[in-house]
């Protein structure tokens, strides 16, 4: 018997990242004194905007990654488009303690990403420990359409991060972080970019 899907929903993409991006993020961020708390939806006190030289360098240093998701997302939606092309803008850090938290809200842009810098082990203790219905705590959760029946569809997807994960969305995908209880910091780094393309249906 043979049968078709159909593929549903935004393009959503993780991968690992080198650990010389990883370090280098880290210690800049640590420098950054220009808040970014203002542009931002998160719950977070310490939310910085990294300055024009580590941004270049960032994205510099994964333009790969950037067109990788580019192919693999045309082939995911059968596009006949060409592969877009995608130009940079602000990158930020995002240092998420104890009750800090995002609530669902998209980004600007075409393209955007979260890049978990140090995700601490305690937080995974906690995720397993967790009893509930919801996203684990610390959780970076997916949604997209309209809520049904839990088994008819797929409308949610919540992923727990680890050290070195970079997830890559269409910028207008809902998502959120739940907080987490555990006497940690875990650092994340995010921004959007901009597509060539104007897509029409």
């Amino acid at each position: 018997m043979s049968f078709k899907y159909l593929v549903w929903g935004p393009f959503i993409m993780g991968v690992k990242v080198n650990n010389n991006i990883i370090d280098r993020l880290l210690s800049d961020g640590k420098k950054e004194l220009e808040s970014h708390n203002h542009e931002l939806a998160g719950h977070l006190k310490y939310q910085y905007k990294y300055n024009d030289d580590t941004t270049k360098w960032f994205y510099t240093q994964t333009k790969s990654l950037w067109e990788m998701y580019a192919k693999e997302m045309t082939k995911y939606h059968g596009s006949n488009h060409d592969v877009p092309v995608y130009g940079y803008g602000h990158l930020w850090v995002n240092f998420m303690k104890s009750g800090d938290f995002n609530p669902e809200h998209i980004h600007g842009g075409d393209l955007s990403f979260v890049l978990f810098l140090d995700v601490p082990k305690e937080l995974k203790k906690e995720q397993d420990e967790f009893k509930g219905t919801s996203p684990p705590p610390g959780s970076l959760t997916f949604s997209y359409g309209q809520k049904v029946r839990s088994g008819w569809t797929t409308t949610a997807h919540a992923v727990q991060p680890e050290t070195g994960d970079l997830w890559i969305f269409p910028s207008l995908t809902h998502h959120s972080v739940m907080p987490f209880k555990s006497d940690i910091t875990r650092v994340s780094v995010s921004g959007n970019l901009k597509s060539n393309l104007q897509f029409e249906a």
